[in-house]
């Protein structure tokens, strides 16, 4: 899992649609929550990955992994310093959604990546993080 920080255009406007939660799309929405996460990572604010960005499956399997979310974030990203990361193409299938980054942070080499993400009843969440992307 590579650390990140959003870098793409039109991104502030899509955060505070957002946080406005005015008629925003889903291919918004789903942009915004990306941000988040970006935005979570590089302040190490585990609470908030755990509590309004990772999805239902993903806490599952660390629930199921026995270890505390907070404490998975900090051990995955605790030493992830500088990250960058630029949004590309975001796609919307019903209720799934991927958006393919090049993301990177001080010390590693950038990578394209696919982020999978579901909408739940409390909005988009990140179901998969960091799967290589095949161009």
């Amino acid at each position: 899992m590579r650390g990140i920080r959003a870098t793409s255009l039109g991104g502030t406007a899509a955060l505070a649609l957002a946080l406005a939660g005015c008629g925003q799309s889903a291919h918004d929405a789903v942009q915004s929550k990306v941000q988040q996460f970006v935005q979570a990572t590089a302040a190490h604010d585990y609470r908030t990955l755990c509590k309004q960005v990772l999805g239902p499956a993903l806490l599952a399997r660390l629930k199921a992994g026995g270890i505390p979310c907070e404490q998975a974030m900090s051990i995955a990203l605790g030493r992830v310093h500088a990250p960058i990361l630029s949004i590309g193409r975001i796609t919307v299938d019903g209720d799934r959604a991927q958006a393919i980054t090049l993301s990177g942070a001080a010390g590693q080499r950038g990578a394209f990546e696919t982020i999978g993400l579901v909408n739940t009843s409390n909005g988009w969440r990140i179901s998969s993080l960091a799967a290589p992307s095949v161009r």
